[in-house]
């Protein structure tokens, strides 16, 4: 009994499974869909690409739909015969499929469907035919309301006149390049019937062909200012019999004719046509598969009448309505304008001429306003500079003065208390000691030459102010007269325990030079290294010279001088130290003087300086000579050498 029972329960169980089964493949034999889409044109044919790539894109999210795809290809076989044997063949190669839907591209495929609709042996007979791209007004009788619906193009197609007189009125003749398609020829007729509609009359010119040359050769006659080309139809290259580039087939037409073109096509929009009033295949196609889509679900056609007119856009070029000099405000205002940037405006021509000269104007403003701006703080800057210099000569004049009247002072005060102490000694009939009187007499000869090396310092700016300063050349060795000077110093580096050495590369120098003024030279700078180099110290003097130049150093181990006040040292008046912390005597025109001097002689002088390590001055002079001077070179100074060294070394 139990055995019996398990054997029930298992055959239930069983019987059940292939119920559920079967209910399955039932319902989903019940959901699945079969879709035949025929094309009027052959695989080439963008337009029609394009509607059947926008229904696919419509079903991409229904994979029960399966889509087949045939190609009429009416454009090579327009006949009867063709039609039946296209018709026998659908019928042979798809036999065992069952198609529940029938959708047709263009007035061919629609027309063919719509004959086999009732024909028991037609792979058309009693299916659901979907139709786009039809031209005419269909007219569908009681039965075959029951399977037919789909988009009409009841549209006069006057909208494409409309829109070229619009936007340019110069326009008296529109050639319209057609093919012999029942799309083109349909666009014939109706441009034909309602030109009556436009606000003027407007010669039309049809153009029919098939291919470029015969095309080329039509339009050579056309005015380029007072006509306009459209271009309805699609046409083959002579050679290949290939679908013509649009972009390159426009090219070939301006280089004829610069002519304005505008097209019915969508695949001549942005290709170098100012624009149309286009049906979008793409639109067509996903509105086709919403209603594709509507009859599956409702099961049925009732909820999806005809629709007369499913619309297109108007379509225009930016740069081109610019090139044509075109009205942006005579544009339709559902205009869809490609090739626009984001920053580009859509205003008329002189509007964007204003606008850039608008522009143009506030950018020179803007740069006059900046330049003012740099210029102002340039300026600024300038004044603040020269307030600056005044600034520091105002004050190295105050010092100047101030260290002048303790110049002045301190040797004038020496003298006299020297010549004072003499007097009194002689009034009182006191014997005097003769080194005592030699003492205060070299007291007060020392400060006389400090006075007078004070004096002719200022009497030679004066004389660099005036322009009265001359230097009187000849040519010299100034081998010795660098030489001269150095051993004329040894005594006064002596006294302070400083070693001075002299070198040369060479016995004979020839050089153009005041001898006297480069004698001052070398003076100035060894009294300022004997004065600022410390005891036991090390002074060197060095000669060196090559194809041009002579160059004189003067080297010290010295205080050195701080780097940020290098650059100030020949500057009139100024010292380094002040008058309150300095620790020698010096009227602070010494090296201005020696600057003046050499610049005279067309050289320079270098200074490099480290604080607490030394400072080295080196003299640049040209190695010229007058070749108009002959005779000996006299070696020995004309002067007494020591009288000058006494003066210039007054203030050690």
């Amino acid at each position: 009994m139990k055995k019996t029972n398990r054997l029930l329960i298992i055959s239930l169980i069983i019987l059940l499974s292939s119920v559920t089964s079967i209910y399955a493949q039932v319902k989903d034999n019940k959901d699945l869909h079969n879709i035949l889409l025929i094309n009027s044109y052959d695989i080439d044919n963008k337009w029609e690409n394009s509607i059947k790539d926008g229904f696919k894109e419509s079903m991409k999210n229904n994979p029960n739909i399966k889509i087949k795809t045939e190609y009429l290809d009416i454009r090579n076989n327009n006949n009867q015969n063709y039609l039946k044997n296209f018709e026998k063949l659908l019928n042979t190669k798809y036999k065992d499929n069952n198609f529940d839907m029938i959708v047709t591209v263009d007035d061919e495929a629609f027309n063919l469907a719509r004959q086999g609709l009732f024909n028991e042996n037609s792979i058309f007979y009693k299916k659901i035919i979907v139709f786009t791209g039809v031209n005419e007004i269909i007219n569908l009788k009681f039965q075959e309301k029951e399977y037919i619906t789909g988009f009409m193009d009841g549209r006069s197609k006057i909208e494409l006149m409309k829109l070229i007189t619009r936007l340019q009125p110069q326009v008296k003749k529109i050639n319209v390049l057609i093919d012999d398609t029942n799309y083109s020829l349909d666009i014939k007729d109706k441009l034909s019937e309602n030109r009556y509609l436009l606000d003027k009359y407007i010669n039309l010119n049809f153009i029919e062909a098939e291919y470029e040359d015969e095309i080329l050769k039509k339009i050579k006659d056309i005015d380029e200012n007072n006509e306009a080309l459209l271009i309805c139809g699609v046409f083959k290259d002579n050679n290949f019999y290939d679908y013509l580039n649009p972009e390159k087939f426009i090219n070939k037409i301006k280089s004829i004719k610069d002519i304005p073109i505008y097209t019915s096509r969508e695949d001549y929009i942005g290709k170098g046509v100012i624009g149309g009033y286009i049906d979008i295949g793409s639109e067509y196609g996903k509105s086709l598969g919403k209603m594709v889509l509507k009859i599956y679900k409702e099961e049925g056609i009732s909820s999806v009448p005809l629709i007369t007119k499913l619309g297109a856009n108007y379509m225009v070029d930016y740069e081109k309505i610019y090139k044509y000099n075109i009205n942006p405000l005579d544009l339709p205002e559902e205009t869809i304008i490609i090739n626009k940037k984001p920053h580009e405006f859509v205003i008329t021509k002189n509007e964007r001429v204003q606008m850039i000269l608008i522009i143009i104007f506030l950018l020179i403003i803007m740069a006059y306003i900046i330049t003012m701006m740099f210029k102002h703080r340039k300026n600024n800057i300038k004044n603040k500079r020269l307030y600056n210099i005044a600034k520091e000569r105002e004050q190295l004049k105050t010092d100047f003065i101030a260290n002048m009247s303790h110049e002045l002072r301190t040797p004038l005060n020496i003298i006299s208390s020297a010549s004072t102490l003499l007097e009194m000694k002689v009034n009182r009939n006191e014997e005097v000691e003769k080194e005592y009187i030699l003492d205060k007499v070299e007291r007060i000869n020392q400060n006389s030459n400090r006075l007078r090396r004070l004096i002719n310092n200022l009497i030679d700016i004066t004389k660099f102010d005036s322009g009265f300063y001359e230097c009187r050349c000849k040519n010299e060795n100034i081998v010795y007269v660098v030489e001269d000077i150095v051993f004329a110093t040894v005594d006064y580096a002596n006294e302070k325990d400083i070693q001075l050495l002299f070198d040369t590369d060479a016995e004979e120098i020839i050089t153009f030079i005041d001898k006297e003024k480069i004698e001052r030279v070398i003076l100035n700078l060894l009294s300022n290294a004997i004065k600022f180099t410390n005891e036991n110290g090390k002074i060197e003097v060095h000669i060196k010279h090559d194809d041009k130049f002579v160059y004189i150093s003067i080297k010290d181990n010295g205080i050195g001088i701080p780097k940020e006040k290098v650059d100030q040292i020949f500057h009139r008046f100024y010292q380094v130290d002040s008058i309150l912390s300095r620790k020698n005597e010096g009227s602070g025109i010494g090296l201005c003087i020696v600057d003046e001097i050499i610049k005279m002689h067309n050289g320079k002088v270098e200074i490099d300086s480290e604080e607490n390590k030394g400072t080295t001055f080196k003299v640049i002079l040209n190695l010229s000579n007058d070749d108009r001077i002959d005779g000996h070179i006299n070696n020995k100074t004309d002067r007494n050498i020591n009288d000058v060294v006494k003066i210039e070394m007054a203030n050690i």
